[in-house]
């Protein structure tokens, strides 16, 4: 299944029962109504609309929830458990994210109330905040540790407007084993970009390869040279929105992709085929890949029952630089309340029960995501469970990035294409990235101008 992030569920950790999410979370300073609050910023800019959603306490009636398919925990037990201690009804509803978008637009363009609440990601909260779609939400109504990754995920232009659901960025995961037939120390992780690249060699033999990606869909294309360029301390955008991807740092980090796949040969050429992240991750668990850049759910991938790999020969390290230390892409996903919705201060509980420690808890020990907040992220028994979570607090001291935009997609599709022209040596790397900037800056002035 094609998605923007390409997130495959998980359930290899044992599923709980469902865990008593306690009246606690009930508490009047979960609910919330209609209120003045300054909005909270959390995508950059200032821009702010006129009217916030604040808490306050007394939330009742009903609510209708339009979810993707990632998280089977809310249908298993949250949802249930929402309504037993706030009162609230829900009728819950999980659709294909293929078809969420245009779903989604449709029923904001009608002013349609239908539903209350609608999952986001990045490019969605700008694209139908910015459209005046998605109740803004004033300060009082965040967590004051939202996690910054998964907040910029429900923010845009200065403006929040939902809240994280999980939180999610890339990592490096190397097979131990193979790292130990190869003659490399399985407790030494390549820390930079040529190590990696030695690293790869190593592990390529006749019938493997050491280096495997996810490039055969639009977004993978876009998520792995995003990371690469992100790597090389270079930038999609400049002040103003200014395209800047094809500029020197943009050029030597798509050279240094492609030279993977055709000077380097440690890159699978399947590569340009893998359209999911979860197709990624079971390559890796039956041992057919030494080294993937992967979201945190390849561990649950690895490291279930029947794989080859394994809990004791998956290794988990921070993304090796190419001129900084480490840098990541973000697939943090939200829920968001619709604009025209008639129950607000009933969907605004949802939005905030989903972020507190019973609901996040479920969440990293049934499906593998990180937690929201940094308080759970320090939580020691988080750790534990997900032991992934510990590269992922170093790896979140650096930059972590989606570049979510109204323009995303056009974007993101024109991008894509010029880096398989570039992967399959069809253009140069400058060339590629030369006319993708030239579309993206029509692009751009189409939506700003």
């Amino acid at each position: 299944m094609s998605r923007p992030h390409s997130f495959p569920t998980s359930s290899a950790v044992s599923r709980r029962r469902f865990i008593g999410i306690g009246g606690a979370l009930a508490a009047g300073g979960l609910l919330a109504a209609c209120g003045g609050e300054e909005p909270v910023t959390g995508g950059g800019g200032d821009a702010a609309p006129a009217s916030t959603l604040g808490t306050t306490s007394g939330a009742s009636g009903s609510i209708r929830i339009l979810d993707d398919n990632t998280n089977p925990v809310f249908l298993n037990g949250v949802v249930e458990a929402f309504q037993n201690d706030t009162g609230i009804t829900v009728e819950y509803e999980q659709a294909n994210f293929n078809d969420l978008h245009d779903r989604l637009a449709t029923l904001f363009s009608a002013q349609d109330s239908s539903y209350d609440v609608v999952m986001t990601w990045a490019a969605w909260s700008a694209e139908f905040g910015q459209a005046g779609w998605l109740q803004a939400l004033g300060s009082d109504a965040v967590p004051t540790d939202l996690l910054p990754a998964a907040l910029d995920a429900v923010s845009w232009n200065g403006t929040v407007y939902g809240l994280p659901k999980f939180a999610s960025a890339q990592t490096m995961f190397y097979n131990k084993e193979l790292f130990r037939q190869a003659g490399l120390d399985p407790e030494a992780p390549p820390a930079t970009w040529d190590e990696f690249v030695a690293a790869a060699k190593a592990l390529t033999t006749g019938d493997r390869y050491g280096f495997t990606c996810d490039m055969g869909n639009t977004d993978g294309a876009y998520q792995n040279f995003v990371r690469t360029l992100l790597l090389n301390g270079g930038q999609m955008y400049g002040d103003d929105n200014t395209v800047t991807f094809n500029d020197e740092r943009g050029v030597e980090a798509l050279t240094k992709l492609r030279d993977l796949l055709t000077v380097d040969k440690v890159m699978n050429p399947s590569s340009l085929q893998i359209t999911n992240a979860s197709d990624l991750g079971t390559l890796f668990g039956a041992g057919q890949t030494g080294i993937v850049f992967n979201w945190p759910s390849q561990w649950a991938a690895a490291t279930k029952e029947g794989a080859v790999v394994g809990r004791e020969n998956t290794g988990n390290a921070i993304i090796p630089g190419i001129s900084v230390t480490t840098a990541s892409i973000d697939g943090s996903e939200g829920f968001a309340i619709n604009q025209f919705s008639q129950n607000k201060p009933a969907a605004l509980a949802w939005l905030q029960y989903v972020t507190q420690r019973p609901v996040q808890t479920r969440i990293v020990e049934e499906e593998g995501w990180f937690p929201v907040t940094t308080t759970l992220l320090d939580d020691a028994a988080i750790t534990e469970t997900l032991p992934v979570v510990s590269t992922y607090k170093e790896q979140s001291d650096f930059e972590i990035r989606r570049y979510g935009s109204p323009w995303y997609s056009d974007v993101t599709q024109v991008l894509s294409t010029n880096i398989s022209r570039a992967m399959l040596e069809q253009a140069t790397p400058q060339e590629a990235l030369d006319e993708a900037a030239a579309r993206a800056t029509d692009i751009v002035e189409r939506y700003t101008g």
